[in-house]
């Protein structure tokens, strides 16, 4: 679906007619606006027969996952982003075989990514994404409460939709931390089996997320350190600003994924120490019974002449008793109980 979003008469317009395209284009003093929500052949078309994009770009545009990027052509630069979502309600529930069977399928996964394919000219800037982008229904209704977003320019309208992709990720840092806070309380508490799953499937998510950040960080460095005729010098203290964001939050991934690792270990140390536990346990017992079936043993062989053979049975019943209370009062003494 095509969406074009202008000022008219001081307030914001959204029309779906792409004969106003070529208009608005030849206004080099209005800024305009592009969306193209899974958009059919024909719209897909005006980005060759109207806008007259480079077709590698457009090529890159129509292949979903790509790596974010910034490319630069003649008179216009060629920008991926990502909208990230992550569902924490799912990472403590074991996968099942069917899971595990469509685990290639980006719709199983907790972390997906949504693509944005953006073009940013002298007075336009276009949007084209397959599935509904949350950043971009956020960004209509920021143009419609106040129009002087598109006065700003492209550039600026284009910082608006970058950060507010990026202040996403905050959201979702905060779930990450309630939710290793309280992985850190079950690997203290009770280290069950189903615990490492989830810090493995957590620290999965992680490293997916660093790898959306990174690049996508390295895009809003050469926005701010490259000279591109199309972004202002006035707009490069918002896109610095998005820039810094994005370094907080690649360290706090960066932490977050060593305090996996720790938690692995410490994982690993529990369960250690459980096992550690449940031997000496063991092996007291069998200590205690050591001695017991000693006598048992010694006194149950064939001998032709057999000591104490006519002692009642309750003297060695008594005598046993009497040596594992001595040898467990000794374990007691040396606080191995």
């Amino acid at each position: 679906m095509l969406t074009i979003v202008h000022e008219e008469d001081g307030r914001t317009v959204h029309k779906q007619d792409a004969a106003l395209i070529p208009g608005l284009m030849a206004n080099a003093g209005r800024a305009f606006w592009v969306d193209l929500e899974a958009p059919s052949a024909e719209e897909f078309a005006l980005l060759e027969t109207v806008f007259h994009f480079h077709p590698l770009a457009i090529e890159d545009a129509m292949r979903p996952f790509q790596r974010p990027k910034v490319d630069e052509y003649e008179g216009y630069f060629f920008l991926v982003a990502d909208e990230v979502r992550i569902d924490l309600a799912s990472l403590h529930q074991p996968r099942n075989a069917k899971d595990k069977d469509t685990e290639d399928d980006r719709d199983d996964e907790d972390v997906t990514s949504r693509q944005l394919a953006l073009f940013l000219g002298s007075n336009f800037l276009v949007t084209i994404h397959v599935a509904p982008v949350q950043a971009v229904r956020s960004l209509r209704d920021r143009c419609d409460r106040n129009h002087r977003v598109l006065e700003r320019g492209p550039d600026f309208i284009l910082y608006t939709l970058l950060d507010m992709l990026v202040d996403q990720y905050f959201p979702l840092i905060e779930k990450l931390d309630e939710s290793m806070d309280e992985l850190e309380d079950r690997v203290v508490q009770r280290p069950e089996s189903a615990i490492l799953q989830t810090i493995f499937r957590l620290k999965g998510d992680l490293t997916k997320l660093r790898r959306l950040v990174g690049p996508l960080r390295e895009v809003l460095q050469t926005l701010t350190t490259r000279n591109f005729p199309n972004v202002q010098d006035s707009t490069l203290p918002y896109f610095r600003d998005v820039a810094d964001h994005l370094y907080r939050i690649y360290e706090t991934l960066d932490g977050y994924r060593d305090l996996t690792s720790n938690m692995l270990d410490a994982y690993l140390s529990q369960v250690s120490n459980q096992m550690n536990r449940v031997m000496q346990k063991l092996s007291i017992v069998a200590t205690i019974f050591l001695p017991i079936t000693f006598i048992t043993g010694v006194f149950g062989m064939n001998f032709n002449d057999q000591p104490w053979v006519h002692t009642n049975a309750w003297f060695w019943m008594g005598f046993m008793a009497v040596i594992a209370a001595i040898t467990y009062w000794w374990f007691r003494r040396h606080r191995w109980v």
